[in-house]
């Protein structure tokens, strides 16, 4: 009976055997699916985070295309803000030097007549300065209400540049997040001789208890 017993367990150990490589191999070809499946998903993931980087560089690009238009639009409007500013002071100096023939003209008229000794002929001098006095200061007046909207002009066009930058730049503020791969989970080949020696171990304390209860019958 023991030579049974033996030939009981070598069966049960080749089926044993059998049955490991069967799994061995399952597992094997899963495995193979699941580094196909990942290597592809990496590959996949790069691709795309590229992609992302490219896209997000000529954004990038675009953004400072757009600031340097920017720039140019506002300095555009600078330069004409200033030759208006410019002109309508000329024309204030020209204001001024009518004032000032006005002014001359009746001096020179009481001063060729001699008649700033009458009464009258000083009060029409005093009225001559007083007008011009007027003028000159309504003058003044208008050239600082010139100045403060030149100023108002200037700031709201450099506002508007600011405004026109930061809505560009918003769109670049944040890169693109990098994407992480869907990676399934890999056994290691450990693992494969692990299972296969643990079918055939099985086969065999299978085969041996069988053979030993043939044993066991046969001897009563």
């Amino acid at each position: 009976m023991a030579t049974g017993l033996l030939v009981m367990a070598g069966l049960q150990g080749i089926a044993g055997l059998g049955k490991g490589y069967a799994q061995s191999n399952q597992i094997a070809a899963q495995e193979a699916a699941g580094v196909y499946k990942n290597t592809l998903s990496i590959a996949r993931t790069r691709m795309m985070n590229e992609y992302r980087d490219r896209a997000y560089r000529r954004k990038v690009d675009r953004v400072r295309q757009q600031m340097t238009e920017n720039f140019k639009a506002a300095n555009a409007s600078w330069q004409t803000e200033q030759a208006r500013l410019q002109e309508q002071f000329l024309g204030f100096s020209d204001q001024r030097q009518t004032l000032l023939k006005q002014l001359m003209a009746a001096e020179g008229y009481a001063a060729a007549t001699e008649s700033y000794g009458r009464s009258a002929d000083r009060a029409i001098a005093l009225a001559t300065a007083a007008q011009f006095g007027n003028s000159e200061a309504r003058l003044a007046l208008t050239e600082q209400s010139a100045l403060r909207q030149h100023t108002r002009n200037m700031g709201k066009i450099g506002g508007q540049a600011y405004q026109a930058d930061m809505q560009a730049y918003g769109t670049v503020i944040e890169g693109p997040i990098p994407e992480m791969a869907q990676t399934a989970y890999q056994g290691s080949g450990f693992n494969h001789g692990l299972n296969m020696a643990l079918s055939i171990g099985g086969g065999i304390l299978a085969g041996a208890k069988a053979g030993a209860q043939m044993d066991a019958a046969y001897s009563e």
